[in-house]
């Protein structure tokens, strides 16, 4: 049997400024800025990955953005007054600069990690984006710019490929994504969560509500019964997995009962599935709130980088 992790050295894609994101104050305490830090730094003291070897993204471009949001939504973009409404922050002029920086640099790695994984063929994990709930015209969620839909838009046009797999487990549903792809038969979305935002009745999409409570042995079971069969039908040419980390019992602002094992799982039945048919994948971290949030993360980075031999 092939082993999806032999000889595999994933990528890790980061920049420092990963660190401009929302500012953990006021109804964000629970969003930790230094979160992919963190990860970032545990992964180099454990001697799993080097800096040099960390892939450095630049800002996503406004023409990038262009071909998924539309010219009047981005010229709102440019007024603190709108960003600070939408992201309902308290100190427009100090953190408004800096968290548009913060929406360009994650969506600008994941376009570095939709680039790399789809000319390599290696597993590329971006520590960020995600951002599904950013419509064409309006943000929603806290989430300013759609990278998934910006990178599948970009490598689509380059004709790099056609058919995409987006598979979100984050504890809310990707209602962005979902809304943007609907008459699109080129990608399918395939969620599982605890907090619906949004119903459609397409082909092309799977959403599957579980109980807030949700412990592992229900999530995992529904896991692998609802993917495997959608996944092996549409055979995708790349996939996106928004691994979100807030289905963790820990999270503070989630409500399932996940245990960390439980969430290590779970990532790996995506991966092992993804990569047994040899597909790019693309890795986005999500949502995922409190201080220990981001060991979800590191945890499935950390198993992948070290079982590569």
């Amino acid at each position: 049997m092939w082993n999806p992790f032999r000889h595999e050295y994933v990528r890790v894609v980061y920049s420092a400024d990963y660190i401009y994101g929302l500012p953990s104050v006021g109804e964000h305490q629970t969003f930790d800025i230094m979160r992919f830090k963190k990860i970032r730094d545990r992964l180099v003291k454990e001697k799993l990955l080097t800096r040099k070897n960390i892939l450095q993204p630049d800002l996503c471009s406004y023409d990038d953005l262009r071909l998924v949001h539309t010219e009047e939504y981005l010229k709102k973009l440019q007024d603190p007054q709108y960003v600070n409404r939408v992201l309902r922050l308290d100190a427009v002029n100090l953190f408004y600069n800096s968290i548009l920086e913060y929406f360009r640099a994650v969506t600008g790695g994941t376009l570095l990690a939709t680039a790399f994984a789809l000319r390599r063929n290696i597993p590329t994990f971006n520590l960020g984006g995600g951002y599904h709930h950013a419509h064409a015209d309006k943000a929603e969620g806290f989430c300013l710019i759609n990278d998934v839909a910006v990178a599948i838009e970009k490598f689509r046009a380059l004709g790099r490929a056609h058919r995409f797999m987006i598979i979100d487990l984050d504890y809310h549903q990707g209602n962005g994504n979902l809304l943007y792809f609907k008459d699109d038969a080129d990608v399918f979305t395939f969620s599982i969560h605890a907090d619906a935002w949004v119903e459609i009745d397409r082909p092309q999409n799977r959403d599957i509500l579980v109980p807030s409570n949700c412990d592992d042995e229900t999530y995992l079971t529904v896991l692998a019964q609802e993917l495997p069969p959608v996944f092996n039908e549409f055979q995708p040419e790349a996939v996106f997995y928004i691994a979100g980390s807030d289905p963790y019992e820990k999270d503070a602002i989630g409500d399932m009962r996940i245990s960390r094992q439980g969430m290590l799982e779970r990532n790996l039945f995506v991966y092992r599935m993804v990569r047994e048919k040899e597909i790019p994948l693309i890795v986005l971290a999500g949502g995922g709130y409190g201080k220990d949030s981001w060991e979800v993360y590191y945890d499935f980075i950390a198993y992948c980088l070290k079982n590569k031999k």
